[in-house]
């Protein structure tokens, strides 16, 4: 969630709200504030298509001013954007009521004009391209670097595993983040955000399965994203095999998101996306920080409830044998019976001993 789309109490709260609850702080395409490092939570550096925070004048990736970022101890990673479920395949807007003078800094841009961020990557036309990408970030930073996608077609994804075998598996994005087509934000058109892009229920185990395939599965983390906002539906994503799970609407809305859709307007009435400060005044950094810990404490807690009734030890090692889905005619199918490859994977962390919920959440 980017400084700018969203207000400087907003990426306060979600600072050291993440700092609290131990998670990481994704800061979005708007590049990296100096709100986002108060908290002092590990954060990964999103790299949007307009390149904002480690641009050029010409909109090109600025070498220097990635080296800048990377060497700040709490950046652990680099995400590229390609696409988000909300939107695929269209890039975003930031209106000119919103590009103040810091905003214009910190992203790279012109003042009070209207920020137009391209719906592609210029550098990547082919995977080629991409993994060239990649490795030149993954090479001047030294940190880890993948992608965030929203699936659609999925035979592009065995075209880029197969490039990778043809190049060795260094090559290889060290994660790739799956965005559900069913992603919101009240700046989204409505026809992309309601038909367009897989829901994440489709598209993870498929991604999951063609990267086991290809023997890349324990090369590549996968991360899941979308509506994924209780312990069931993050339980759910482990068994269907995401190494991890991260979500925006859930820690806007233990901000006090209400849903009003003024998300571009500048007039959000909660003072998340708004830089009116007069409307900021709602959002108190300090109490929200506290409802953002104990919304992540409580996905903890719920995930472990369930994978200690499953017999396992901690939410990671939920497998597709531990998941029914519920059919139209009102009859379960197995998750691994309907996706049968994520069962070979080894189970993390493996224990022989049975653990308490609250042990499996300390674990967490």
């Amino acid at each position: 969630m980017s400084y700018g789309a969203i207000s400087i109490p907003a990426v306060r709260a979600l600072s050291r709200g993440a700092k609290l609850s131990g998670c990481w702080f994704n800061t979005g395409e708007g590049g990296l504030s100096p709100y986002h490092l108060e908290g002092g939570c590990d954060l990964v550096f999103q790299i949007g298509t307009a390149k904002y925070g480690v641009r050029n004048p010409d909109g090109s990736l600025s070498e220097e001013r990635l080296r800048e970022i990377a060497v700040i101890p709490q950046i652990k990673m680099f995400e590229i954007k390609l696409s988000q479920g909300a939107k695929p395949g269209k890039g975003g807007i930031l209106p000119g009521s919103k590009v103040t003078d810091e905003i214009a800094k910190i992203r790279g841009i012109p003042k009070g004009e209207d920020s137009i961020s391209p719906n592609r990557h210029p550098e990547i036309s082919n995977f080629s391209e991409l993994l060239s990408f990649i490795n030149r970030i993954r090479d001047i930073t030294g940190k880890p670097v993948g992608f965030k996608i929203a699936v659609g077609a999925h035979g592009w994804l065995e075209e880029m595993c197969d490039m990778i075998h043809q190049c060795g598996t260094t090559c290889a994005p060290d994660f790739i983040t799956i965005d559900g087509g069913d992603g919101g934000t009240g700046a989204a058109p409505m026809p992309l955000m309601d038909s367009v892009g897989l829901p994440i229920k489709a598209a993870l185990p498929k991604v999951v399965d063609i990267l086991q395939q290809h023997g890349l599965r324990n090369r590549i983390k996968v991360i899941a994203s979308g509506k994924l906002i209780n312990p069931s539906e993050t339980a759910w994503a482990f068994c269907a095999g995401a190494d991890l799970v991260t979500s925006a609407r859930g820690f806007m809305l233990a901000m006090g998101c209400i849903q009003a859709l003024k998300c571009n307007k500048n007039t959000c009435p909660t003072g998340i996306t708004t830089h009116n400060k007069r409307l900021q005044q709602g959002l108190n950094p300090t109490e929200k920080a506290v409802r953002i810990k104990n919304f992540v404490h409580k996905i903890h807690y719920g995930s472990g409830l369930i994978a200690h009734a499953c017999g396992v030890p901690h939410p990671r090692a939920l497998r597709r044998s531990h998941c029914q889905i519920v059919q139209a005619n009102t009859q379960p199918v197995p998750l691994d019976e309907l996706y049968p490859y994520q069962e070979t994977l080894p189970d993390y962390r493996p224990s022989t001993s049975q653990k308490t919920p609250q042990e499996t959440e300390m674990d967490l």
